[in-house]
């Protein structure tokens, strides 16, 4: 994990884990490289007081993009994961 994870609810009071995750360039593909992935854990599947700055976490979910509008009307994106099952390695 590449940052500790920030806990909060929605207003429909689900519990909410959010934290983003580094993903290591590929030796055997080009085309992977390595980045920053937020990623965010609905319910209480997930553990969070097991997850820590720095720990190796494997998760599993699916990839979604998020748009809104800015300051100004722009508009924004950004992806990220939304886990189904986070597992401290």
């Amino acid at each position: 994990m590449a940052s500790a994870p920030e806990r909060r609810r929605t207003p429909a009071g689900t519990p909410v884990v959010t934290f983003r995750l580094r993903v290591d360039p590929s030796p055997e593909d080009a085309a992977v490289v390595g980045c920053l992935v937020p990623v965010v854990a609905l319910g209480g599947g997930v553990t969070a007081a097991a997850l820590v700055e720095g720990a190796a976490v494997e998760v599993q979910g699916s990839l979604a993009e998020r748009r809104w509008r800015g300051a100004g009307g722009t508009r924004q994106s950004r992806f990220e994961i939304l886990a189904r099952t986070v597992r401290v390695l």
